[in-house]
């Protein structure tokens, strides 16, 4: 093909953000015209890419490669394996059905499409990424634009008309927390390029590299940890969640969709290809430890999802108990236990964008997301 499908996938939600920078602020049927064009191409080309993956083969395919800086290995490298293509698949499908949710944004539709097709632009470079520096720049493109989304976009959440906490509050604190947990990720990969000595961050490099030349068991003892906490804190590993079900409640339906449904993955998805990929003898050791907070999440999500009465932190709570069930799962290290892990993310991603959708249409309807107000929504 002319141009590969990985490179289609990322570029085409990032041009549709540029194309809107050229758009009058007043043409506000173009803006969302070029928007649903941009992810329609990503979800087109997702399903070209998913019904060509050679299944019999298997590994790293659909791949491009960009040499940038190559006195220190890095260079844009894309492609996909089973499990980033199925995230990949996910995210298309949330990211498409999510720019349809925000036709229901009145204010400032422009500058929402152009953050909103960043944030897309973000995850698509995580989940495709084969190269290091190029995963983390990613990974904080996804992260930064959530603060303009929620704390502009976004609502206060109330319970019997009082503010409960602020979407300025919500936006601060998630953006704290997953800077904080992104800048322990750095220093471990930072670190993790330092000890390899492959003088590469190309990541199927860096696996051939280690495969032959392992790090000595105490150094992957202590990198491992700050790839799983600074990565887990998206995910959100238990204690470090309180940001997430706040920032689902807050943010405006269409980022709840992806935030829940997709941006929480990227955690897992980096603990699956980084931490537990370059670094097998730190996850032997640490893996236990993580198991037991991964039964934390699970019970204290669960408990606390049905205590509250805003539909929204329901659903927050309860995505955060289940997203214990993907890192338990993942904790296992076996290949059945990680494919199912991969299943619930991408079964766990479908339901909760759906939810929020819903959500989001029942708060159009009768302007609360309080259900003492709602007494059934049956009734209603």
């Amino acid at each position: 093909m002319p141009i590969p499908l990985s490179l289609l996938i990322l570029l085409a939600p990032a041009l549709g953000a540029l194309a809107l920078c050229a758009v009058r602020q007043d043409r506000v049927a173009l803006v969302r015209r070029i928007a649903v064009a941009a992810t329609g191409v990503s979800l087109l080309a997702t399903g070209l890419a998913a019904a060509t993956y050679d299944l019999a083969a298997g590994g790293y395919q659909h791949e491009t490669a960009i040499p940038w800086i190559r006195s220190l290995g890095i260079g844009l490298h894309l492609g996909v394996d089973g499990i980033s293509l199925t995230l990949v698949l996910l995210h298309s499908l949330c990211a498409f059905t999510g720019v349809l949710i925000s036709y229901a944004i009145k204010e400032r539709v422009k500058e929402y499409f152009i953050f909103y097709l960043t944030l897309i632009t973000g995850v698509f470079g995580v989940f495709l990424s084969l190269d290091l520096f190029f995963f983390y720049f990613f990974y904080e493109m996804a992260v930064i634009p959530m603060y303009p989304l929620i704390g502009i976009w976004g609502s206060d959440v109330k319970e019997q008309g009082v503010v409960r906490f602020s979407k300025e509050y919500a936006a601060m604190k998630l953006t704290v927390y997953l800077t904080l947990g992104a800048v322990v990720a750095l220093i471990g990969l930072l670190w993790l390029y330092v000890a390899s000595g492959a003088g590469t961050f190309d990541v199927p490099a860096l696996q051939r590299h280690l495969a032959v030349h392992p790090l000595p068991a105490a150094r992957q003892w202590a990198i491992f940890p700050l790839l799983a906490i600074g990565f887990g804190v998206i995910a959100p590993l238990w204690p470090l969640h309180s940001w997430s079900p706040i920032g689902h409640a807050a943010a405006p339906s269409a980022v709840s969709m992806l935030h829940a449904g997709v941006l929480m993955k990227l955690g897992s998805y980096a603990i699956i290809r980084l931490a537990i990929g370059l670094l097998p003898e730190g996850a032997h050791a640490w893996l236990p430890w993580l198991a037991a907070l991964c039964v934390m999440n699970i019970l204290y999500g669960g408990f606390v999802a049905m205590a509250q009465k805003d539909l929204k932190l329901i659903i927050g709570y309860s995505s955060s108990s289940h997203m214990g069930y993907v890192l338990l799962g993942i904790a296992c290290l076996t290949p059945l236990a990680l494919g199912g892990a991969v299943m619930l993310m991408f079964a766990h991603g479908l339901m909760t964008a759906l939810a929020f959708a819903l959500v989001g249409h029942i708060y159009d309807q009768t302007h609360t997301r309080y259900l003492p107000d709602l007494g059934g929504l049956a009734h209603q």
